[in-house]
């Protein structure tokens, strides 16, 4: 389980992450929601998110193929979730408190990426976000 804390500390979670699946994000609704070139992002078992405090501090902006949740006193970016909440779930790399543990295994939607962006060329590159395993 990762745990996680929004800057201003009113919202911590908990969610199963999905061994591995780091990666980073160049899709333009990452660039603008994130103020960045690219948002790192911990793929998460659908479903598993539990906010151990805080909810009512808990902000979405609602999108016809993704949630993107954040908090309403600090604004940090927390976690992306499909609308249904059973689909797709990835926290905001930056939101978890102890993160030396992950490391992005890809780079998606780089056709979106900024021009001064530089890819990590150890890694795959994607067009979109890989397939998930089996099971997730």
């Amino acid at each position: 389980m990762i745990k996680g804390q929004c800057l201003c500390g009113e919202i911590e979670l908990m969610a199963e992450e999905l061994p591995g699946m780091v990666f980073n994000c160049h899709c333009h609704r990452c660039q603008k929601s994130h103020g960045a070139a690219y948002s790192t992002q911990v793929l998460c078992s659908p479903g598993s998110l539990q906010l151990q405090k805080g909810k009512e501090q808990l902000k979405e902006f609602r999108a016809p193929t993704a949630v993107r949740a954040f908090c309403r006193n600090c604004g940090s970016r927390l976690m992306n979730y499909s609308p249904d909440k059973e689909s797709y779930l990835s926290v905001s790399l930056g939101v978890i408190t102890e993160r030396s543990e992950f490391t992005p295994i890809g780079e998606c939607y780089v056709g979106q990426k900024q021009k001064h962006t530089q890819l990590n060329t150890g890694i795959p590159h994607f067009e979109k976000l890989p397939e998930l395993p089996a099971g997730n």
